[in-house]
């Protein structure tokens, strides 16, 4: 009995250390041009960025997916990263200048999106386009983001709960049988 009672802590032990995916999708319009004005380029844009989370407020270190075009222009994982992470906040971007910086030279496709990982919120869009010198499009005025998927771990103590009332089970079963016998 305390080698099962052992397994079912090792197991529960495992179990809550198992990240659970988050999928974010969002949508921004309305993105202001900052310097030389290029027309057509207001949005809106759309997205989904994936990663892994155990527990809601965890820092994101690493993203495990990206579906994102900005003016024609499809971003991989090879292309982006965390910038940084906050209290709340994520930043990610392309790598273009830096993942933490958007410079409108018009040599990069590049991008820096901030948002909420705990409550969906965009809190900041920049981006600028390669061949498109001396802009910046930022300030949309209008966001929207929410989570598509946020998977949350079964808590490993209902794990821990089941197994021991299986053992309990188990064992009564047992006390009964050799009563009977």
């Amino acid at each position: 009995m305390h080698k099962l009672l052992g397994f079912a802590l090792a197991l529960t032990t495992a179990l809550s250390a198992q990240a659970a995916p988050v999928t974010l999708e969002f949508s921004a319009s309305g993105f202001q041009n900052g310097g030389v004005q290029f027309p057509g380029f207001s949005g809106p844009v759309t997205g989904r960025i994936s990663w892994d989370q155990a527990n809601v407020g965890d820092p994101i270190t690493a993203l495990t997916d990206i579906d994102l075009t900005i003016a024609g222009h499809t971003y991989g994982l090879a292309e982006v990263g965390v910038a940084g992470n906050g209290a709340t906040n994520t930043a990610i971007g392309g790598v273009g200048n830096g993942f933490n910086a958007v410079v409108g030279s018009g040599e990069f496709n590049d991008f820096l999106f901030i948002f909420d990982r705990v409550n969906p919120l965009v809190s900041t869009f920049t981006f600028s386009i390669q061949g498109k010198a001396g802009a910046i499009w930022w300030f949309p005025s209008a966001t929207e983001a929410r989570f598509v998927t946020q998977a949350v771990p079964e808590p490993a103590s209902a794990l821990l709960a089941l197994t021991a009332l299986g053992l309990l089970a188990s064992r009564s079963r047992r006390t009964r049988a050799q009563v009977a016998a």
